[in-house]
């Protein structure tokens, strides 16, 4: 079970990490199982190279109730070669679980195959990856994913002293433990009352509604945003200037 559970760790990282959490003992179990059983078939080929090979009749002894001592003093004789081929197949396992996550996240394998998608959904509207989904029905004409820049958000929130609309640059964002949204952080924010803002005001647009939040970095929890809208920017070169606009 260690290989198949060493490969599911590291495959399911940074990012992606909740996910292999938030899965019950059960679901790990039986998803490491067969990952497990194929590695320790290719890791018994791999030491008949070397000159090695697996006793089974050891093995099978030991799994009987009426074991004998001999596989005991087996072991004790091959003390090191069963500790060396452990080790080198839980670090085989967690290497190789790294690398599929690398190739399937290069290939974009997630992206274009369902089956491949890893279960941090907010991480695909976070980076604008959701753009090249095939039942996306927002599409780039022009640009790609790869030409966001960063991401302004505006966040509506529910306070007791009214509705507020925070607009801010994505920072950085925590999932709970059951994989949902947790906080959002955003840098360069500003806010409003909804009240106040252009579209609700008799008065048209007022430049006053809008207020400067010092610090580096606003931290919001998900339990008082309403909803939140999404703005994908580029930056453009304009002479020696630079720019922003929204890809298309």
């Amino acid at each position: 079970m260690l290989p198949g559970l060493a490969f599911r760790r590291f495959y399911y990282t940074e990012e992606f990490s909740k996910q292999y959490f938030k899965q019950s003992f059960f679901s790990i179990f039986i998803s490491s199982f067969l990952p497990s059983f194929i590695l320790h078939s290719i890791w018994i080929y791999v030491i008949t190279l070397f000159g090695y090979r697996v006793d089974f009749v050891i093995i099978g002894n030991l799994l009987q109730a009426d074991y004998s001592p001999f596989a005991y003093k087996n072991i004790d004789e091959n003390t090191f070669e069963i500790i060396s081929y452990n080790a080198t197949l839980i670090l085989a396992s967690s290497i190789l679980g790294y690398a599929s996550k690398q190739l399937v996240r290069r290939l974009k394998l997630d992206r274009k195959f369902k089956m491949f998608r890893f279960q941090n959904y907010w991480h695909y509207i976070f980076k604008g990856e959701f753009f090249d989904f095939p039942r996306a029905s927002f599409d780039l004409y022009s640009d790609s994913v790869i030409d966001i820049e960063f991401v302004y958000i505006d966040v509506l929130v529910e306070t007791g002293e009214g509705t507020l609309i925070y607009d801010g640059i994505l920072v950085d964002y925590e999932l709970s433990k059951d994989g949902g949204l947790e906080t959002i952080m955003l840098k360069e924010v500003e806010r409003r009352f909804l009240k106040d803002d252009p579209q609700q005001s008799s008065q048209g647009n007022n430049t006053n509604s809008y207020y400067d939040i010092p610090g580096h970095v606003l931290s919001i929890s998900n339990s008082e945003i309403l909803n939140i809208n999404f703005s994908y920017y580029k930056l453009i070169q304009t002479g020696d200037s630079y720019g922003v606009q929204l890809v298309q």
